[in-house]
């Protein structure tokens, strides 16, 4: 099972909204994708500025701001399973900081 950035690097200006989204190929089972902020250091759920589909494939921020500048993580797992099988990559860049 792999996971990949359709659109691994995205730019706005503050106040924008960007949306990143990820590709699972190869699943055998059921998986659950999570997303993870490197710059708040933790998981990401429905909020204020996240907000991910139905299947989390698809990480949208709206109202960019400095604070979400930076990389963010999709990692994917069996439902069965504690540990990753793969992850991939995001940038995000908030211009006019």
């Amino acid at each position: 099972m792999e996971i990949w950035a359709v659109n691994p690097y995205e730019s706005t200006c503050t106040g924008g909204t960007v949306s990143f989204e990820a590709e699972v190929t190869g699943a055998e089972a059921e998986f659950v994708i999570e997303w993870w902020s490197h710059s708040a250091g933790q998981y990401l759920d429905d909020s204020e500025h996240f907000s991910l589909d139905e299947n989390k494939t698809v990480l949208t921020i709206t109202n960019a701001l400095p604070p979400h500048v930076g990389l963010y993580y999709a990692n994917i797992r069996y439902v069965t399973e504690y540990s990753f099988r793969d992850f991939d990559i995001f940038h995000l860049e908030v211009e006019g900081i």
